[in-house]
């Protein structure tokens, strides 16, 4: 009898080493992002005199390379310090992993202390464990928490590592908070802002030639030479840019591309492939953008999208139908009632709006003429029958 593994199994004839289009892995070099690279390093720098640096919050749009940035800081940072003997630390954290305080102290505790048993323990506990851990140890830590508002409670989190520099006496922890969202401290309570001395560092979008540059060096590591025609590299990277000059956006395209010429048995990648992938990879990213965000902002997107669905909206002239605030806003409350969750207040609502907003996941744009005051009308940028769907499989 035949494996099962004999028909599927082949060996990659287009690929010389895949990971490095994927968004984990960090390259030797990052294009466009000396000068951010450069600024981090500095202000996290003091640590090595045995100084806290203050807090950073890191801001910009998905694929703009706060992440690969942090990172290779970091490892660049436990390299340095290991050679000399420092008792630095940096410690990277994934907020859409660890979504909650409890987890995020007890995955640092595992980090620092992997033989720690923690299972049943409080979050109280295991926080005095890391304080008992950093101090015993003159501990100096930096601790990146990306994606840090998908963290619940955040504000509890953030407030309790900071005052932990009042009880330490020989050691000290320090935070990067990482974020698409500018908005995310302005959801922070005034308690925890208040012990807040932070930097801000905004990374800007890539431009097309910016992201034709970096897609051709990832190009150049992940595919045998001559594998990727020039044309389809340009394409992904007009694409990317078309979509806020998302850099993990192109090396998704890219790497789908290599995945369907390989699959076909074709000699290179074209722009055929390409085209193909990037239909692929917008439907993963909506799949994925909106279920991993808060429940609140799910709801808002699932009651906008069924309403372009069912036609509802006001009619106007030249543009059709257009749905306002003030309607997205009685249905949204009307599907929360039916799913049992308690809606948010008009205030909050205008500011999920603007998170959406920011996530490039709606646009909002002023009425003007025809309409009473300062009305403002909403447009979904995902297809709506795409996000009514996911609602039907109980993602939304």
């Amino acid at each position: 009898m035949s494996n099962l593994f004999e028909e599927v199994h082949r060996e990659y004839t287009l690929f010389r080493n895949r990971d490095a289009l994927s968004p984990h892995y960090i390259p030797s070099h990052l294009p466009y992002r000396e000068d951010e690279i450069r600024l981090l390093s500095q202000k996290i720098a003091p640590i090595l005199s045995g100084k806290k640096p203050e807090n950073i919050f890191i801001y910009g749009k998905t694929g703009t390379g706060k992440t690969a940035v942090t990172k290779k800081v970091l490892n660049d940072l436990n390299e340095y310090a290991e050679r000399k003997g420092l008792p630095v630390k940096g410690l990277y954290i994934n907020g859409r992993m660890y979504d909650s305080e409890h987890k995020v102290i007890m995955r640092l505790v595992k980090m620092l202390v992997p033989s720690a048993e923690l299972m049943g323990y409080s979050t109280s506990s295991i926080y005095d464990m890391l304080m008992e851990d950093v101090d015993r140890r003159e501990r100096r830590l930096v601790v990146a928490l990306d994606e840090i508002d998908m963290v619940k409670r955040v504000g509890d989190l953030i407030y309790r590592l900071n005052r932990a520099n009042d009880e330490l006496e020989r050691g000290s922890i320090s935070i990067i908070g990482i974020s698409n969202n500018p908005l995310f401290k302005d959801r922070l309570d005034a308690r925890t802002k208040s012990t807040l001395c932070e930097v801000e560092l905004v990374f800007p979008p890539y431009n097309a030639e910016q992201l034709r540059t970096i897609l051709k060096e990832r190009v150049e590591e992940a595919f045998h030479k001559g594998v990727v025609e020039e044309d389809a590299i340009s394409l992904a990277a007009a694409y990317a840019a078309r979509n806020a000059g998302d850099a993990r956006y192109a090396l998704q395209v890219m790497l789908r591309a290599g995945d369907i010429a390989e699959e076909e048995g074709a000699k290179k990648v074209g722009r055929e492939h390409v085209e193909r992938a990037r239909r692929l990879v917008e439907e993963d990213i909506v799949y994925e953008m909106i279920s991993t965000l808060p429940e609140q902002h799910r709801l808002l997107i699932a009651a906008l999208a069924s309403m372009i669905v069912k036609g509802v909206g006001v009619e106007t002239f030249g543009k059709g139908k257009v749905i306002t605030s003030g309607m997205l806003y009685s249905n949204y409350k009307r599907l929360a009632q039916e799913r049992g969750i308690t809606p948010v207040s008009d205030r909050w609502f205008r500011e999920y709006l603007n998170e959406l907003e920011t996530y490039g996941i709606i646009e909002v744009h002023v009425a003007g003429k025809g309409f009473r005051g300062n009305t403002r009308l909403i447009e979904l940028i995902p297809d709506a029958k795409k996000i009514v769907s996911l609602m039907e499989r109980g993602v939304i």
